[in-house]
């Protein structure tokens, strides 16, 4: 049950109440701060064995793969396809998922032997998903098996042309698919309302990990390997690229394969495409955490498919000449500021047209629309549009009177169901929850907004209330200490599903003047104090509450502790969410 803890102006607090008698036994066993305790046991590690699973990310805790739907004929075909020196074809998808499940299944099929070419759309001359023209230049080419890779399970029409060339078509996808299933040979996806597979978030690339893992069981079972199986744990930094920039719940089987790819990213084992884009990004010799490849390393392999052609993206991660990994990591560098600066420019003019049309007042979701910018930077901006006004968004690029959109949510509402209501709208759509790609004619998009706003109406209610904010546990001063900074690093990797947690701490003195910093003045930087003990806080994008916090002197925070290193010094510095008057 939660506890309603106030509003500040930006949120409405709240904590789930827990019967702390719950926890002691694991509190006394792991000896855990009481705060990390009362973070796992609201996130379900209720046990022991919850607990192991959690710290320890142990491989072996991986699901076997042969309980997803499809997956054992999937691998016949595959191991058909090996011994037949058939010629097989990775059709993927132009993002990092799509860019990681191509490179991925690409190198351990070449490992196998196998005869395997790849092919990505073009973004801007193909758009999204398979499609006949790209069919026909791989009957050309005498393919007889093409395995999508983040892509396919709504290619009904296009499998169907595949077939008729003569292409068995094996789908691996993580996407939603509609009421009827593409008549593939095999369809590898979690989320198909048939398949029980006990796990339903794992990334594109993730769903090809687990395929992988099957070919490698079913070949050795039918010795196919003369010597030793292939190590697939030299994989997983590709995996965790994929699965950290898809954005999937960082929980389950996606934890495993962050946790143990991230150390690969880290290490000198990396692969050497990826080593030198650390390199040009200035992190090597770097611990990798999912904030690098979130913001630093991801982007740029996504700059390249989001301005047309994503193919340097894949040869980054399978190239092994090191002259070339450098001259295709700085390529991709090149391409991600140019990139930056066309986003920096179209999110300011949609920025400035939703204040200037008041939409964020008029309407429950935001659509946004212009002949002037590039498809491939909309669903960037429709993530911070999102973000920014706390309402789903749609970002549509238009020419020749058609207009492709990326449409993005927020966290308490299911985009793709709302999408699918209005679905007459689209000429084609497809997506998940927090994320969906659409395209219609021109002259649909005034009444997309008005529908649009209908049905998120329907979902959410016509009250615009502030967003929660849900606390994980009020603390102490006495509990903000190194021995709960350990245990908050070994909860790492964190992101949806096991965010960061929120601390609060009631009624902080201010200790001195808030500061606000920064090019625009919008860090709030100072110091508070509770029971003599003297905390440095910083609040990013907090212009806002300039006035608000200036003459007051008590305030509730909302806050997750992190270290602050300064010329070997280690102190801790707390990281405000959220700050409220008392």
């Amino acid at each position: 049950m939660k506890k309603y803890l106030g509003c500040s102006p930006r949120y409405e607090w709240f904590i789930e109440e827990v019967n702390i008698e719950k926890l002691f036994d694991l509190l006394d066993k792991w000896h855990l701060p009481i705060p990390v305790g009362m973070t796992l046991f609201k996130r379900g590690v209720l046990t022991s064995n919850d607990l192991n699973t959690f710290f320890n990310t142990p491989l072996q805790s991986l699901r076997n793969p042969f309980h997803m739907k499809d997956m054992e004929k999937a691998v016949r075909r595959v191991y058909e396809a090996i011994i037949a020196k058939e010629k097989i074809c990775i059709y993927g998808d132009y993002d990092v998922d799509g860019v990681t499940s191509t490179a991925l299944i690409y190198l351990f099929l070449k490992e196998l032997g196998a005869n395997v070419i790849y092919y990505i759309p073009n973004r801007l001359e193909e758009g999204y998903g398979l499609n006949f023209e790209a069919i026909d230049e791989l009957r050309l080419k005498k393919i007889s098996l093409l395995i999508t890779v983040d892509c396919g399970i709504t290619a009904i029409d296009e499998i169907e042309y595949a077939k008729a060339c003569g292409i068995d078509v094996i789908i691996t996808d993580h996407h939603r698919p509609f009421d009827e299933l593409p008549n593939a040979y095999s369809v590898l996806n979690p989320i198909r309302e048939d398949d029980e597979y006990e796990f339903k978030g794992l990334s594109g690339v993730g769903v090809v990990f687990k395929f992988i893992m099957a070919i490698r069981y079913f070949l050795s079972i039918n010795n196919f390997f003369k010597d030793k199986m292939p190590n697939l744990k030299k994989y997983l930094d590709i995996v965790a690229l994929g699965t950290i920039a898809d954005v999937v719940p960082m929980v389950d089987e996606n934890r495993i394969f962050v946790k143990h790819g991230l150390k690969i990213l880290s290490s000198r084992d990396v692969r050497i495409g990826l080593n030198e884009l650390k390199r040009v990004t200035g992190l090597l010799n770097t611990n990798i955490e999912v904030s690098h490849v979130g913001y630093v390393l991801a982007p740029r392999i996504n700059a390249v498919g989001r301005l047309g052609e994503s193919n340097r993206g894949v040869r980054l991660l399978i190239t092994k000449n090191k002259n070339e990994a450098r001259w295709l990591a700085e390529e991709l560098d090149i391409e991600n500021k140019y990139r930056q600066e066309m986003e920096r420019r179209i999110l300011s003019d949609s920025f400035n047209k939703i204040e200037r049309l008041g939409l964020a007042q008029k309407y429950s979701g935001i659509v946004l629309y212009s002949d002037r910018w590039h498809p491939g930077i909309i669903g960037i901006v429709a993530s911070r549009v999102a973000e920014k006004y706390n309402k789903p968004a749609i970002v549509i690029s238009l020419e020749e009177g058609v207009g492709k959109g990326s449409a993005r949510s927020i966290a308490d509402f299911h985009l793709y169901d709302c999408l699918k209501e209005i679905s007459d709208l689209f000429l084609k759509f497809g997506g998940h929850r927090y994320a969906a790609g659409i395209q219609l004619y021109e002259q649909n998009i005034k009444l997309l907004q008005r529908r649009f706003d209908e049905v998120i109406k329907k979902y959410r209610g016509t009250n615009q209330q502030h967003p929660e904010l849900v606390i994980d546990a009020i603390v102490k001063p006495k509990d903000i200490n190194m021995d709960l900074m350990n245990w908050l690093e070994r909860m790492k990797p964190f992101g949806q599903g096991n965010q960061e947690p929120l601390f609060c701490m009631r009624d902080v003195k201010k200790y001195q003047q808030f500061a606000f910093t920064g090019r625009d003045k919008s860090h709030m930087r100072g110091f508070i104090e509770k029971d003599r003990y003297v905390f440095e806080v910083v609040g990013y994008n907090m212009k806002d509450y300039q006035s608000y916090v200036r003459n007051h002197d008590s305030f509730d925070i909302v806050f997750t502790p992190e270290i602050n290193q300064w010329f070997g010094d280690r102190s801790i510095l707390l990281k405000l969410k959220d700050i409220k008057r008392v």
